[in-house]
């Protein structure tokens, strides 16, 4: 699997689709497209492209979705921004995505621990459930916070094999997103992060396609049940692979099948 990625990713950077008329553009607003409609988006990918390159809102949509995608793809923008700097990860640097993220979709939450505003990128003061788990105290969150960036800084800048910066990535992810540091917008954030580290390497973003969200989810899940992360490592290489042959099946066919029509 991580051999044949690396063989993937080599016809994969042949194609120098980063020279390609907003190709990045429209990578990018793919994997928002993906990465939100894991968390219920009801925006397709069209409208999605459309909203973003064009500023038309889909007719009938929520006015959420719309401001969910339009704060995700600044996110983005800031974090490509942040990467060609170097900038370590911190407590503060997530607040401040975080507030990016959640804009104009969070809110105040009033909890037994305290008030806290998701649209400030405020650390969350309450317990969380969801599905079969609870997340860790919120009391623990800024120490458990400050212990993976500290554990992610120490590697970020001596890992250099491609496929090792891949399972640092997938690493940040799954601690993050188990961390839960939030009341909203976790997942967004963690997958967000996870191309941070790549960004930061100036390496192909992964996407998580919204399809596989099940296997995802499982991933997650099985990965905390064994403590192997070579679990979630593997399920973040398929989707990779996956993205990189489906590319170089499209550019495979770009143009072949096409007559002018009278």
């Amino acid at each position: 699997m991580w051999s044949d990625l690396k063989n993937n990713r080599k016809k994969y950077l042949k194609l120098d689709l980063h020279n390609v008329l907003d190709y990045e553009k429209f990578f990018m607003i793919s994997i928002i497209y993906h990465s939100t409609k894991i968390e219920g988006c009801s925006l397709t990918e069209t409208d999605t492209k459309v909203l973003l390159d064009k500023d038309i809102t889909a007719k009938g949509k929520p006015l959420r979705d719309h401001l969910m995608i339009k704060d995700h793809y600044n996110v983005f923008l800031y974090l490509k921004d942040q990467a060609k700097h170097k900038r370590k990860l911190s407590i503060d640097f997530l607040r401040e995505t975080c507030a990016i993220l959640m804009r104009n979709t969070g809110d105040i939450i009033n909890s037994p621990g305290g008030s806290f505003n998701t649209s400030k990128g405020e650390l969350r003061l309450a317990q969380v459930y969801v599905d079969k788990k609870y997340f860790p105290d919120y009391k623990k969150v800024p120490d458990l916070l400050k212990i993976l960036f500290e554990n992610v800084n120490k590697t970020i800048d001596v890992v250099n094999d491609e496929n090792e910066i891949l399972k640092l990535a997938a690493d940040l992810h799954y601690n993050l997103v188990n961390i839960h540091p939030f009341g909203d917008g976790n997942g967004r954030l963690s997958r967000l992060f996870m191309n941070y580290i790549l960004m930061y390497h100036e390496q192909p973003y992964v996407k998580i396609f919204t399809e596989d969200r099940a296997e995802y989810i499982d991933a997650l899940n099985e990965t905390e049940e064994k403590e192997d992360l070579s679990i979630f490592r593997d399920f973040i290489c398929e989707q990779q692979n996956k993205f990189f042959k489906l590319e170089i099946e499209k550019y495979a066919k770009s143009g072949d099948n096409f007559n002018l029509l009278f």
